[in-house]
């Protein structure tokens, strides 16, 4: 198995260090940005708008997709050529929205545990599967959870997921998960899920940490990838965004000298999109919100508040009756609506979120950035090209 890489580096984002500050005086973007001289156009909002769903509409592989959550996986998998022809997840209204926007899904709402080969197939419409993608519940792996792992319920997830593989024996399948996943239980989980997909499947197996923020997405999110190809053929990580409009992304990020996309271009001209609605605060969260700088945090409820100038920090997953909250919007005292956090993530405008607010929120929050997952797709597609 190849070791787990990186990408170049991105410098990492400004830590909020728990302090109010005074009442700070919030300047409009556009005047934050002359001040810094940098007035390039918006190329992150150009390239998302690039990404149509017309594209989808004849892919040239076919995907099963497990706890597909809010389907980032399946939309940046879905643009690099593979369609998904099942969308399965135990919650209902997260694979309504993969079914409502990927037009060749059909929808599976069973508990992982209960799918076997003959019921994925069935749905899929054959039994000749070119890749499977799945993020099993990263909540025991990540360090926002217990990190029980593989002892924790929701970890077993993770084998059976294997275990499906082995039954079904796609060309390839990818595994995502959180970074925290290398480290828990020092590390010992890690190699004991590789070690038992390795022997469980048989197949070819890679695997690389991966940062959102190297491929032109104006968010810090990491995500550890394992790929497995049923040959032994080359495969390489992406380090680069490719694709549409990928001269201009790249061309920001170089002028950027290593800062990244900046957040506040993904949060413009959000007015009147769908899943816009923002959320009504009291007064006295208003006012303690009005005294966070951008790039510091909020000592009660412990959100932090964007810098519009950088990538924000990871999306946290919401929730509308207490939990993580989304990010404290760089200039309005208020957290960031479901729209704004999908603009963060890669999603475009047009890909709508099912369900309650709270549902919308842990979608986007859950999910892999779409143009993230589309890199990756397009190198599984090429190594699959080189299979005999």
């Amino acid at each position: 198995m190849s070791t787990v890489t990186t990408p170049p580096r991105l410098k990492s984002p400004l830590k909020g260090n728990g302090v109010s500050l005074p009442l700070f005086e919030f300047e409009p973007i556009e005047s934050l940005e002359a001040r810094l001289n940098r007035r390039e156009p918006n190329s992150y909002l150009l390239r998302l708008g690039a990404f149509k769903r017309e594209s989808l509409a004849k892919p040239t592989h076919n995907l099963i997709s497990l706890f597909c959550g809010g389907g980032g996986l399946d939309l940046g998998l879905s643009f690099a050529g593979f369609g998904t022809r099942v969308a399965s997840d135990v919650a209902p209204a997260f694979v309504d929205t993969v079914v409502a926007n990927l037009p060749h899904a059909k929808a599976c709402k069973e508990d992982a545990l209960q799918l076997t080969k003959q019921k994925l197939c069935a749905l899929a419409g054959t039994t000749k599967i070119d890749l499977i993608a799945a993020g099993p519940p990263c909540q025991s792996f990540s360090i926002l959870g217990r990190r029980g792992a593989l002892a924790d319920p929701r970890g077993k997830l993770a084998l059976k997921y294997f275990d499906l593989i082995a039954a079904i024996r796609p060309k390839a399948f990818l595994f995502e998960n959180v970074p925290g996943l290398l480290s828990v239980n020092n590390g010992e989980d890690w190699r004991t899920l590789v070690e038992y997909a390795k022997k469980k499947t048989g197949y070819y197996l890679h695997s690389a940490r991966l940062n959102a923020a190297s491929f032109g997405i104006p968010q810090f999110r990491e995500r550890v990838i394992l790929v497995g190809l049923k040959q032994n053929v080359a495969f390489e990580f992406p380090e680069v965004p490719t694709g549409p409009k990928a001269e201009e992304i790249t061309a920001s990020l170089t002028n950027r000298n290593g800062e990244g996309i900046p957040s506040s271009w993904a949060l413009q001209s959000v007015s009147g999109l769908p899943n816009h609605d923002i959320r009504e605060h009291g007064p006295k969260v208003r006012a303690r919100y009005m005294k966070i700088a951008p790039g510091h945090r909020d000592r009660t409820d412990h959100t932090d508040r964007i810098d519009p100038l950088k990538p924000s920090g990871t999306v946290l997953v919401g929730s509308g009756a207490g939990g993580g909250r989304p990010h404290i919007h760089p200039f309005e005292p208020r957290v960031i609506s479901v729209r704004e956090a999908a603009r963060l993530q890669s999603f475009p405008d047009w890909y709508l979120f099912q369900g309650t607010s709270t549902a919308q929120y842990r979608q986007v929050g859950n999910a892999v950035p779409p143009l993230l997952a589309y890199e990756v797709g397009k190198k599984i597609a090429e190594a699959i090209a080189r299979f005999k």
